[in-house]
């Protein structure tokens, strides 16, 4: 993301402290922002919608099954996300179901980073999970 390493992205909320914004599928898309704008896509035809309104990335998901936000549909699995990164304009990110056993298929598969919820509000030890996805990733 614009050669970005350390960003702060606050969902669906504009704040000038903040590096960006990562809109939901049903945000409306800030006319004059210059921050980073992301979006929450669950297909290719959310993708395409996104990259028309200028996006600078998209997550995809659910990549597999997830806990946190259950309903989104059937997962996408890893064929879909490679489907979906090798056709997209922008970098997309993996999201749904990403545990540190699967970072580097998501990874592999054309994802340019994963994007993580469960994993780690879940973990008894949340630093310890972050680093262990990081190391998974650059792995």
């Amino acid at each position: 993301m614009r050669g970005h390493t350390d960003c702060l992205i606050l969902a669906s909320m504009i704040d000038p402290v903040a590096d960006g914004v990562h809109l939901a599928g049903f945000d409306r898309y800030p006319k004059v922002y210059r921050g980073i704008v992301g979006r929450s896509c669950h297909g290719l035809d959310e993708v395409r919608r996104a990259e028309l309104e200028g996006v600078d990335y998209v997550t995809i998901s659910p990549v597999f099954e997830t806990e946190s936000k259950p309903g989104y549909g059937p997962p996408l699995g890893l064929g879909g996300l490679g489907r979906i990164a090798r056709q997209a304009h922008v970098p997309v990110y993996a999201l749904g179901g990403i545990d540190v056993g699967r970072v580097a298929a998501c990874r592999d598969a054309g994802a340019a980073g994963v994007a993580v919820q469960g994993a780690v509000a879940r973990s008894s030890n949340p630093e310890e999970t972050i680093a262990a996805l990081l190391d998974e990733w650059h792995s």
